[in-house]
């Protein structure tokens, strides 16, 4: 690529990069605010239009009014009240629409100036293809709730792993465009750094998954404490209690059990993750000179110790209900621990391609 051509597709990727950066947070929305069910039918094209009328917005709440989430925790709802629900789930459909047109209209025009080669072509595809799929399983995901109060804690934390892989994909594509020129001067003499940051990539996204859970289990109102949970610093629910994974996959308020293990397992995950990336930074700060990655490695600990910070207020918070701001917020701070463990991993494997 030219270096016009470079900008003007970075910029592309870039605007990608930040419109699914602000459709997970309105996921993150629409699932705090119990609004993913009030649209019960899947119109890929037919769902773009909103209700227009009185007469269009009953129909939907009659259909908002047979499931059981209505019955079990809605019921007496008035039509202003729905609307606001109604609002976030179709705001997130709505964008990921509009996220499809961004993609494609200026792709199709790359390609009629091909300015793509054959190996950016299939890396392009990749995720068009995972963009569609991640599309289709929050139909799936969505389907599989309304039948029940809520949506199964495992298919949002499935849905929530997919979009973020999606971000990071996107992100290190974003770089290998714009810092397609970057000179290693870090040499060959760091794969234990390397592996490291590997480790860091693939326990952030076990993290995450469980994160997921536990927003879909509530665990949060479980032990609104911190550092010990509720006084105990191992919960004596974890061995005095039946082992259940009921709530796991159908939300179930009464598996105590349950959330009190993915709590435990997500805290203890969150202070191997703050271990690892202080090894890492004591182990990699002084690797580089070139200004940018190297402000990447000093941020580094920087974005984990305020990640872990945002998701003790959040815990802290979680007193009678979710905090919805402190949990979109924490949600957002995991996509900024993302994005920077996928910048430092990029620079480190450019090596091994020089």
């Amino acid at each position: 690529m030219s270096p016009l051509t470079r900008k003007i597709v970075g910029t592309w990727l870039l605007i990608g990069c930040v419109m699914v950066f602000f459709q997970v947070l309105v996921g993150g929305v629409t699932r705090l605010t119990e609004s993913g069910l009030s649209i019960t039918q899947w119109k890929p094209l037919k769902g773009i239009v909103p209700p227009l009328n009185k007469q269009e917005w009953n129909a939907e709440f009659e259909l908002y009014k047979q499931k059981v989430q209505y019955k079990t925790i809605n019921e007496g709802m008035v039509l202003s009240e729905f609307k606001w629900i109604f609002f976030w789930e179709y705001f997130h459909r709505f964008w990921a629409r509009f996220m499809g047109f961004v993609f494609i209209i200026p792709f199709v025009f790359f390609l009629w100036k091909r300015w793509f080669d054959k190996n950016f072509f299939r890396k392009i595809g990749v995720l068009f293809i995972w963009g569609g799929l991640i599309g289709v399983y929050g139909w799936i995901m969505v389907k599989s709730g309304l039948t029940g109060t809520f949506v199964p804690p495992i298919h949002l934390s499935i849905h929530l792993v997919l979009a973020l892989s999606l971000f990071a994909y996107l992100i290190y594509m974003t770089l290998s465009v714009y810092r397609a020129d970057f000179a290693s001067d870090i040499g060959h003499r760091t794969s234990d750094i390397k592996r490291l940051a590997y480790a860091i990539l693939a326990l952030l996204f076990l993290q995450i998954f469980l994160g997921g859970i536990v927003s879909g289990m509530k665990a949060g109102l479980a032990y609104p404490s911190w550092p010990d949970m509720n006084g105990q610093l191992i919960p004596s629910a974890l061995y005095q209690l039946q082992p259940s994974g009921v709530g796991f996959t159908n939300y179930n308020a009464q598996d105590f059990w349950g959330r009190t293990f993915i709590q435990f397992a997500h805290r203890t995950i969150a202070y191997l993750l703050m271990v690892m990336v202080f090894i890492f930074f004591f182990k990699s700060r002084n690797i580089t000179q070139d200004k940018i990655f190297k402000l990447a490695l000093n941020l580094f600990p920087v974005f984990v110790l305020l990640q872990a910070t945002i998701g003790i207020i959040t815990v802290l918070n979680c007193v009678g209900k979710i905090p919805v701001f402190y949990g979109v917020l924490h949600q957002a701070g995991a996509m900024l621990l993302i994005a920077e463990t996928v910048f430092v991993i990029f620079h480190l494997t450019k090596t091994e391609t020089k």
